[in-house]
């Protein structure tokens, strides 16, 4: 029993790390995608606090199961078992949803970027703002080239934001004044960045959580064997 349970708390002590990494990512991804909420919509910022929820739930998940081995409570490890069931499933539930729909959700956000140009027109000081400081951040101009911007200024002409240093005048190695990526291609960038990320570290703790239930089924086998009912 004692080797289950060694394992066990080290199982816990590596899902504790998995918790606050996903902490840690959702809340660095949420405060990226809040930046631009208003032209790239909230999807972004719904996934970023998933992946915080889930960090929540996992370290509270890690304090029932440390509190259940600990103190030899069957009732709390059962408790563990059943979540981490959950946990696994909702898992892969989300990684079957992201990649059936990962194609979709880049056709939405190059359509809430479009969209996004009708209400800069119409002067939403939000929009304004998050376009401006997504071209500058970014280094980008419209959504997918310049000309994006033809029909959405008084002048005809890319904001000044889509210049470096919102300098206009100065040409740069291209030899135009304006940036020449859009900024589709840097958003969806960022986007897939995090999916990648999130998608590699759920996948190497989805096989620790399998390990880790097995040893908790063990260790609970273990209790009832020694303990009965605790």
């Amino acid at each position: 029993m004692r080797s289950h349970k060694l394992l066990f708390l080290i199982f816990l002590i590596l899902y504790f790390i998995a918790g606050i990494s996903l902490l840690i990512t959702g809340s660095v991804a949420h405060r990226h995608a809040s930046q631009f909420s208003h032209i790239t919509g909230y999807s972004l910022i719904s996934g970023a606090g998933f992946i915080i929820a889930l960090g929540v739930i996992i370290i509270v998940l890690t304090a029932l199961g440390l509190v259940g081995a600990y103190k030899n409570r069957l009732n709390l490890l059962k408790i563990f078992i059943v979540s981490l069931v959950i946990i696994l499933l909702l898992q892969l539930i989300a990684a079957i949803v992201a990649f059936t729909l990962r194609n979709k959700a880049k056709d939405q956000l190059h359509t809430e970027l479009k969209e996004s140009l009708t209400d800069y027109k119409n002067g939403n000081e939000n929009t304004i703002t998050e376009w401006n400081r997504l071209q500058q951040k970014w280094s980008c101009c419209g959504v997918d080239k310049t000309d994006d911007w033809k029909n959405y200024t008084k002048d005809g002409k890319p904001p000044s934001s889509c210049c470096p240093n919102n300098d206009c005048t100065q040409p740069m190695v291209n030899g135009t004044v304006y940036f020449d990526r859009g900024c589709y291609e840097s958003a969806s960038n960022l986007f897939f960045q995090y999916s990648k990320a999130l998608g590699g570290v759920s996948i190497f703790f989805f096989f620790i959580e399998i390990a880790g239930l097995g040893l908790a089924i063990f260790l609970l086998r273990d209790l009832k064997n020694n303990y009965g009912s605790v």
